[in-house]
């Protein structure tokens, strides 16, 4: 399992559009081989209501300084759809 980080260090949101239980397992795996630390939100009902995210969508926090290529994997997980 990825170690958890320091939260000061979890400086960007990156929400996406993916909600499919599998499509975020591929997410999540492919940012763990990549060896980019990161904190899913917004997956507990009671926090999508209240952040607005109603469908679901996944949302994580990643380092400022992996932000580009943990965008670029989540885009080609969304574009597998």
């Amino acid at each position: 399992m990825t170690e958890q980080p320091d939260e000061s260090d979890l400086d960007v949101l990156i929400r996406t559009g993916i909600s499919d239980p599998i499509a975020i397992g591929l997410a999540k795996s492919l940012l763990e081989e990549a060896g980019i630390v990161f904190f899913t939100m917004d997956r507990n009902p009671a926090a999508r209501q209240e952040s607005g995210n109603f469908l679901g969508w996944w949302s994580v926090r990643v380092p400022r300084g992996c932000e580009a290529e943990a965008r670029e994997i989540l885009q080609s997980v969304e574009e597998m759809k």
